[in-house]
């Protein structure tokens, strides 16, 4: 048997199988040591591995659509840069006695802290959007309205609706929110500076909302330069989840002039993101989106049809293979009706009109108005040179914050000279409330404002609560109605009847009226130490009694780097140019513009319409500001100052700016007049200076009077008297009785019917006007409480010009794909024709060349024009309203166009703003 076996194994290892039994067993043998690897020694190993590097299905966004004027010229368009972004994309487990979470959060926010200082560092920049901002010396405040802060607390604790939040979370501090997020998401704060806090929170909020999807990115940095994706990669290994992707970033051409038009694009906010998402759930938390203007409004044509990618990705987030790839669809291409060179050279003129009537009404003294000899009213409003100055401290040109830093000498100066102003006027109002007791009729001028300053203050931080007061109280009625009690009796009386809400200062009961007022005081006191808008209050009476020379403002625009020096330095510090010389010349060259100032006037607008179709062939609002630094990263610091500039640059004066029309509102009164049979053609009404039938009577303002008028001749002389009576007779029933409502109704039926009281139906956001309903007599001539826009005032224009057809006016041409097929052509939609007889409008029509025959600044040669002035009265104390309304060539109208400067004294400015535009637009456009 022995033998046997060992024969066998001999003829074995003769055999030719013999090698291959050998291989065969070999390979076996791997084979199973293979597997005891994989599934014993390394099995969890290879388990995480797989784990951690899934398939991830990414869309791919797509190019967005680009935006043209009615010729074709480039406004809005995509260039390809990096983006920096991050997603969840880690795997954590519990190890050296830490939990996974507290290791997920140190891994994430350092990655997030690291990569920060990596853009810091190669001279890019990141924004965010977060709603809580750092005030200083550990203190943190919220940065949005009441509203959105409710909606902030409802997504940070959690909640489906504000309304399941608790009490204690509704009243949770900005420093309280801060602390929670700290714990909640394990931030060191000794690690980190304030501003990358910000941002780590911003973004693992955005995470943690999303955690469903763990691999959706979200942009910390848009367009960082070539230096900083060299370091992102170099240091990849430990930033976790970080990656460097290609993106399309929006850019704009002549920005400034069209901003107000075309809007900017920017990160989809939840709000958006709900609206965008019940039309097209391919939306996503992280999307770029349009957020106001015509990226807005036509985000559904301009975004385009996402792709999608399926991939594999490692550990820290980086593709290791791309599985299949659907490539995404471009947005289509919009075209606008606008020109934007006629857009910009609107702009610059009205910019030059603002130069002009500035340095027309600069004095070099205090004065501040002149007054009638006949009324005793202010018949001027002048701009002293210390209200110049003080504007560049208002309108943040000089910054308060570098001049307490004091990096010369002339700041140090300032600053000491302020600190001094602080503690005198400190000091006054501490001992005022604490011990006054001097009635606020009887204050100086510069107490009054400090003291009112307080009771604002109070009010707006609901500290003293308006819903509480009542508002019959003697003390209150005495501190509104005739300035006799001092702010000491108001508070106590406040504190007596629980208008002051004391949960606000302290958690503490305080059951003493002494502690209470004691505690009020001390908050007030405390608030003024640190609040930047009264310091301005110190400021602008430094400049005013001398003790801060305009001089000195003047250098610091130098010193701070507002302007660059052109020799005009030495010149200005030297006393060789006097400060008054020195800003009117300024103000002369634009080195600082009207929009900068942002005295009065510092806004203008002007819209310019075909009556042929209903195009807007320009919507200019000055003044503007840079889209560019508000799409995709915004530029933090300069949204911040568009924020508080004073001329509020992000509002569109065009569309949102309303005041009453004036005069231009005497056309629609002689409609409603003629239509309704009240008077005819033919019906003359004396005017002697003075509307008699009601008392007291209002002037008309030719004080000697018109004379006999008729329904033309009153619109060429713009007689209050004749429209007084139009106004009162709408108003007056057939027995006789006068009820203003009932005139008021009619003149807002035919403004309605007119195009005026009716939105206008563009495609970007425009306020809704508001035909007057008090005082039906003046509501005739455009007073009374009538608001409308320049946009509404050209609408208007448009429908008389046409005879009564009424456009939804339009600002897109045309909309094509990307590669100029035609998706859809256009045009403004008729939204009514009126039907009013033809000597109806002839008499306006009439009346309007006759008024545009007499203003002699409106002449251009060869081109007759129709026109119409108006001077909108808001306060006496105030520059007046101009507005303009026109269209030419009268015979067959070529285009209608509407001008308002809010605060532009006088009509006559329009009319010469006009005529500046009139000879644009054929300069553009010259005429057969």
């Amino acid at each position: 048997m022995i033998k046997d076996i060992f024969d066998y194994v001999i003829s074995l290892l003769k055999s030719r199988l013999f090698p291959l039994i050998m291989v065969f067993v070999l390979i076996v043998v791997v084979l199973i040591n293979r597997l005891f690897s994989l599934q014993i020694i390394k099995g969890a190993s290879y388990v995480t591995d797989l784990t951690d590097s899934i398939q991830k299905n990414m869309s791919v966004a797509a190019t967005r659509g680009r935006i043209y004027d009615r010729n074709g010229v480039l406004l809005a368009y995509n260039e390809l840069a990096y983006a920096v972004k991050i997603s969840d994309s880690g795997t954590y487990s519990d190890k050296d006695g830490m939990k996974a979470t507290d290791i997920k959060n140190a891994t994430v926010n350092n990655a997030i802290n690291r990569t920060l200082e990596i853009i810091e560092e190669k001279g890019d920049q990141y924004s965010t959007d977060f709603k809580i901002s750092y005030a200083g010396d550990g203190m943190y405040e919220f940065n949005v309205s009441n509203s959105a802060v409710l909606r902030f607390k409802r997504d940070v604790y959690g909640v489906t609706s504000v309304d399941k939040l608790s009490d204690e979370q509704k009243a949770a501090t900005a420093n309280e929110m801060m602390d929670y997020l700290f714990d909640r998401y394990g931030v060191d704060t000794a690690a980190f500076t304030p501003e990358h806090i910000l941002e780590i929170l911003s973004l693992r909020l955005s995470m943690s909302a999303n955690s469903y999807n763990r691999y959706m990115s979200f942009t910390i940095a848009n367009e960082v330069s070539n230096e900083t994706v060299a370091a992102i990669l170099e240091n990849s290994d430990e930033l976790v989840g970080v990656t460097v992707e290609e993106q399309y970033v929006r850019h704009y051409v002549d920005s400034t002039y069209c901003s107000q038009i075309i809007g900017y694009t920017g990160t989809v906010s939840e709000t958006e993101l709900a609206t965008l998402k019940a039309e097209d759930d391919s939306y996503e938390a992280n999307d770029i989106v349009g957020k106001t203007g015509i990226e807005q409004t036509l985000e559904s044509e301009l975004a385009g049809e996402k792709g999608s990618k399926e991939v594999y990705v490692d550990t820290v987030g980086r593709i290791t293979e791309v599985i299949d790839e659907t490539d995404a669809a471009a947005g289509h291409d919009v075209y606008l009706t606008i020109d934007v060179n006629l857009q910009k050279q609107i702009y610059t003129a009205i910019e030059d009109k603002l130069v002009e009537i500035l340095l027309s009404n600069i004095v070099s003294n205090d004065t501040k108005y002149a007054y009638s000899s006949t009324t005793g009213n202010v018949s001027h409003v002048y701009i002293p040179i210390k209200e110049v100055y003080f504007a560049l401290i208002d309108n943040n040109l000089v910054s308060m914050s570098k001049i307490a830093e004091g990096d010369t000498e002339n700041e140090r100066s300032v600053y000491s000279s302020f600190l001094s102003k602080q503690d005198s006027v400190m000091s006054w109002l501490s001992s005022e409330l604490l011990d006054g007791n001097t009635p606020y009729g009887s204050l100086s001028e510069e107490n009054q404002v400090y003291v009112w300053y307080v009771y604002e203050m109070l009010m707006n931080e609901g500290v003293l609560n308006k819903d509480s007061i009542d508002t019959s109280n003697d003390v209150y009625t005495a501190w509104t109605d005739s300035n006799s009690v001092s702010i000491r009796q108001l508070l106590t009386e406040s504190i007596s009847n629980g208008w002051i809400d004391m949960s606000a200062l302290t958690s503490q009961s305080y059951t003493s009226l002494e502690e209470s007022y004691e505690l009020l005081t001390d908050y007030i006191v405390s608030n003024l130490q640190t609040d930047t808008a009264f310091f301005k209050k110190l400021y602008k009476y430094m400049i005013q009694n001398e003790q801060l020379s305009g001089r000195q403002v003047c250098m610091l625009l130098y010193e701070q780097g507002y302007l660059t020096d052109d020799g005009s330095y030495a010149s200005l510090s030297s006393g060789a140019v006097s400060a008054y010389d020195f800003m009117y010349n300024a103000i002369q060259t634009k080195k600082i513009t009207p929009g900068e100032l942002a005295l009065q006037p510092c806004s203008g607008s002007c819209v310019i319409t075909d009556p042929d179709n209903g195009d807007i062939l320009a919507l200019v609002s000055y003044p503007s500001y840079d889209n560019n630094k508000l799409s995709g990263t915004i530029d933090t610091e300069y949204y911040n100052k568009l924020s508080n500039d004073n001329a509020k640059p992000l509002f569109n004066w065009a569309t949102q700016s309303q005041s009453a029309p004036g005069s231009t509102f005497k056309p629609c009164s002689s409609i409603a007049g003629l239509d309704t049979g009240i008077i005819s053609t033919g019906t003359v009404f004396n005017c002697s200076g003075a509307f008699t039938e009601v008392t007291p009577s209002p002037k008309c303002w030719r004080l000697s009077g018109h004379g006999g008028e008729t329904v033309t001749t009153a619109i060429r002389d713009s007689c209050n008297v004749y429209f007084y009576n139009v106004g009162y007779k709408l108003a007056c029933s057939k027995t006789g009785s006068y009820n203003s409502t009932t005139g008021t109704n009619i003149l807002k039926r035919y403004a309605e019917d007119l195009g005026l009281a009716t939105k206008a139906g563009i495609e970007i956001y425009e306020e809704t006007p508001h035909a007057s309903s008090v005082n039906s007599i003046a509501s005739a001539i455009g007073q009374g409480n009538h608001q409308f826009s320049c946009l509404n005032l050209a609408r208007y224009v448009t429908t008389i010009a046409t005879s009564g057809t009424c456009y939804n006016l339009t600002l897109v041409d045309k909309i094509t794909d990307h590669d100029g097929e035609l998706i859809r052509d256009n045009s403004a939609e008729v939204d009514h024709v009126m039907n009013i007889s033809s000597s109806t409008w002839d008499a306006v029509h009439t009346g309007m060349k006759m008024a545009g025959d007499s203003y002699s600044s409106l002449k251009v040669s060869g081109l007759s024009i129709a026109a119409k002035t108006g001077t909108a009265q808001e306060r006496l104390t105030e520059p007046d309203h101009a507005t303009l309304i026109t269209y030419a060539p009268y015979e067959n109208p070529e285009i209608a166009m509407a001008i308002v400067l809010p605060h532009g004294y006088d009509s006559a400015r329009n009319t010469e703003l006009g005529k500046a535009v009139y000879n644009i637009y054929y300069s553009l456009y010259p005429r057969n």
